[in-house]
């Protein structure tokens, strides 16, 4: 296959949907000769926050000169994007390359009787042949949904597993309990392996605590308030304290960040704890003997990671996040509340149909008085007229635009240069911000 035939039957499987479930990974990993028992993994679950706590793991790692794997999900740029060593993207070669070996696999494995594998179970043995091959000294691994049950969910021994924020999403898949979903995401957290508990909300805590301890494994817990937050500035980032690390520096201005950081960076903590045996794939430099708290700040300090109340443009402010559950939109809220004080703001809003949009709208009709809602480009996209009309409940000024190009012209128009445009929903429609104004990705090609 070529990069263009690799997308093609990767759009066809994908049509069957989400499926649950380890046996068809581990048939398919069996028959590429399980790579991810070959790899150093640190693995993250969680409803909010896992990506950008995975990009301030990535980050410390690559500061302290490691050469380190990330698995994404979802991508908001390209298809590649969901696989990168060192903040490079796969190349189009290497995924058409990897791709076939899977295939190759998953047909084997067919004519054999069994069920075809998901574009995700598909995807994540390709990450996990590429990062192997390409001698990753560290695999950051970020669930697609879940965990017990989700594809990751394959590699025995991690090195840490990282639990973020639990809130309520995917109830369908997950269970309708705080104590269910965590139970769910706690799922990849392993016998004697150490963990790293951020969940928030205390019936969370206390369920992946007894998960902990039935699996004999060491944990931290970092709080809500384990970062202490020194100035926070829309444009300049913050600087916040972690235990011993101090002035600790994040360009990303989410209230929400300084806690991931501090997550990643417990996370790191007991990295640098383990023994040279714990390491499944070797390792030539132990991370304790290499990474200090000054290594550790740079690497917080260096993360990005797009989409998270990112300012996409100064003055008025126009701010992009891709909040599309009710935990989303309290740290979006938050944020709001903290940065955008003195300016009138108008929202512009996209979301899937299978979300708790009626709770998302009421909670941010406090910070404004006008929403544009618009349908994203995916089938699962709510209409933006049954969105506005939704939204007519809660706000006094709301229009359904056509597209997502339109919606920004009318809040532009709206607010007339003297408004702040906070843009939110759905990952999937953070890279049409980025189109309408003229950024561009982290990776050259796009």
């Amino acid at each position: 296959m070529n990069y263009d035939e690799a997308i093609e039957y990767i759009e066809t499987v994908s049509c069957n949907g989400i499926m649950p479930g380890l046996v068809r990974i581990q048939a398919l990993l069996e028959k590429t000769e399980h790579p991810e028992k070959k790899c150093n993994v640190i693995h993250v679950a969680g409803t909010n926050g896992k990506g950008s706590v995975c990009s301030y793991i990535s980050s410390i790692l690559m500061k302290a000169g490691y050469r380190v794997g990330r698995y994404v999900s979802p991508t908001l740029f390209d298809y590649r994007e969901r696989i990168q060593i060192n903040d490079s993207w796969v190349s189009k070669a290497d995924t058409a390359y990897w791709m076939s070996r899977v295939r190759e696999a998953d047909e084997k494995m067919q004519a054999e009787g069994m069920e075809g594998a998901s574009a995700f179970e598909l995807e994540t043995v390709m990450a996990f042949l590429y990062f192997k091959a390409s001698r990753c000294d560290f695999v950051v691994l970020e669930t697609g949904m879940g965990g017990r049950l989700d594809a990751t969910n394959v590699v025995p021994h991690p090195l840490v597993s990282v639990i973020t924020s639990i809130g309520m999403d995917h109830m369908k898949f997950l269970g309708d309990t705080i104590e269910a979903i965590a139970s769910e995401k706690g799922g990849i957290i392993k016998d004697k392996r150490p963990a790293v508990i951020g969940a928030g909300r205390r019936e969370a805590v206390d369920t992946l605590v007894e998960i902990c301890h039935q699996k004999h494994c060491r944990y931290r817990i970092v709080d809500r308030d384990a970062a202490v937050i020194h100035t926070a500035d829309l444009y300049e980032g913050q600087i916040f304290d972690y235990e011993n690390c101090r002035n600790v520096r994040t360009v990303m201005a989410g209230c929400c960040q300084p806690w991931n950081a501090s997550i990643a960076m417990a996370a790191v903590e007991l990295l640098c704890e383990l023994p040279a045996g714990d390491f499944p794939a070797g390792i030539s430099k132990l991370p304790g003997q290499w990474i200090d708290q000054q290594k550790m700040a740079e690497g917080i300090a260096s993360a990005r990671w797009p989409g998270r109340f990112e300012v996409l443009e100064d003055v008025p402010p126009l701010i992009i996040d891709g909040a599309h559950n009710p935990d989303g939109v309290k740290s979006l809220i938050d944020s709001i509340a903290l940065y955008l004080r003195d300016w009138p703001v108008i929202l512009v809003m996209g979301v899937f149909a299978d979300k708790d949009y009626t709770q998302m709208l009421e909670m941010v009709s406090a910070y404004s008085n006008t929403l544009i809602a618009f349908k994203p480009g995916n089938p699962r996209g709510l209409s933006s007229d049954a969105l506005a009309e939704r939204a007519s409940h809660y706000f006094k000024q709301v229009t359904a635009a056509a597209s997502q190009e339109e919606a920004l012209k009318t809040a532009r128009k709206l607010g007339a240069g003297k408004a702040a445009i906070v843009c939110f929903g759905s990952l999937s429609t953070m890279a049409g911000w980025y189109q309408l104004t003229g950024r561009k990705s982290s990776d050259g090609e796009y």
